[in-house]
């Protein structure tokens, strides 16, 4: 989502100018545009300027008090339904209208309210960094890309580019050293520029050995400086060969079948494991692991019970409003007790099992027998 204009009051009232840009973008205004905010964009309508006129189709600017929100994902369009709130010459000020967004389209949304759980919305689909679930860097000696992959594009970060001296008959000092300097300065720039703790896979593409070179340095220097947080993310590093140091190798290397099916194991990897612990506790029957809807909203009611709350995108993507926000809401109440909230894509095998156990589960703190009863569960 692009960011054109913002403007807020000390009432925490005012208005944003964005442009969605994918259907991910859609989806988090379908969640961010609620009933009484406005919206001002340019809009269809048929006009007539007399009864016996026959109407004619014009683009113009209306604002519109919102009344209700459709998304379809397959769609990639979102309808507006509202009354004008503003007097236009070709339209009546409290006319009904429905109006269109789409891709690339700008518009401007006021709320008298801005919460939040809507302004976090806004900066997170607006960030670049926080879509992103791919770092990747391809090189080769003496030039590297920094890049952020997001679901539909990739984002040139930074461009490392040094002079590396040829070899030399009998002595290869000159080049040892300078390519274990551009190696130090590629490998510090991967840890101070990427947010490895919260992206899901870091990628090092090239030919040859660089990749693998890079990723000896990348870890020698997180043990000398004891970074534990780093240590630890070892498992997101996927080494992978290309035939060039340049952003053309990524793309080569990205349409791999072997690194796609990589990419997405490590990619969800966090989920797998998470899978894995909830069905061996669900086995244990200790009352830790608990699905479906009716046995969920029962383990978020009692605060601070949920360790990890596990949903699908086929759940937190439904075309029903009702549904949508209704499973915003209890990711929210985990959050705020403390909890964590992962979404399970439908798109791995992981998501698929979740789905076939109604697409919503927990991990709890501590055993709590009988949520599947009707009667008020027993807290141990």
């Amino acid at each position: 989502m692009k960011l054109v204009h913002s403007s807020f009051q000390k009432d925490k009232s005012g208005s944003v100018s964005l442009v969605p840009q994918d259907g991910e973008d859609l989806w988090t205004l379908y969640n961010l545009i609620a009933k009484d905010d406005e919206v001002r964009l340019k809009t269809h309508r048929n006009i007539k300027k007399s009864p016996s006129d026959k109407p004619v189709r014009k683009l113009i600017t209306l604002s519109l008090s919102v009344e209700s929100v459709d998304f379809t994902p397959s769609d990639e369009v979102m309808r507006i339904k509202g009354r004008t709130v503003e007097q236009h010459e070709d339209v009546p000020q409290g006319s009904y209208h429905t109006a269109e967004l789409e891709f690339n389209q700008k518009f401007t949304l006021y709320k008298n309210d801005w919460d939040d759980i809507s302004l976090d919305l806004v900066n997170k689909s607006c960030s670049i960094e926080a879509k992103a679930e791919i770092g990747a860097v391809v090189l080769q000696e003496g030039v590297a890309h920094l890049c952020l992959i997001t679901e539909n594009m990739t984002i040139l970060r930074s461009k490392i580019d040094k002079s590396i001296p040829k070899k030399k008959r009998g002595d290869s000092s000159a080049h040892d050293k300078a390519l274990n300097k551009f190696m130090e300065t590629v490998a510090e720039s991967v840890i101070r520029n990427f947010n490895i703790d919260k992206l899901q896979v870091i990628l090092l593409v090239s030919p040859g050995f660089s990749a693998r070179q890079l990723y000896d340095k990348i870890f020698s220097i997180a043990v000398s400086n004891q970074d534990k947080s780093l240590i630890q993310s070892k498992s997101k590093f996927v080494v992978a060969h290309s035939s060039t140091g340049y952003l053309q190798g990524l793309e080569e290397a990205l349409k791999t079948p072997e690194l796609q099916k990589q990419l997405s194991d490590t990619k969800f990897q966090h989920s797998v494991m998470l899978f894995d612990e909830f069905s061996k506790l669900l086995n244990d029957d200790e009352g830790k692991a608990w699905y479906g809807e009716a046995e969920v909203t029962k383990a978020i009611e009692l605060q601070g019970a949920v360790r990890t709350l596990m949903i699908t995108d086929t759940l937190f993507k439904s075309d029903d409003i009702a549904q949508r926000k209704k499973y915003i809401h209890m990711t929210e109440q985990v959050k705020e007790h403390g909890g964590e909230v992962v979404i399970f894509s439908s798109l791995h095998d992981s998501g698929e099992q979740l789905n076939q156990l109604t697409g919503i589960a927990v991990i709890l703190n501590y055993p709590v027998p009988n949520l599947d009863d009707e009667e008020e569960p027993t807290v141990c």
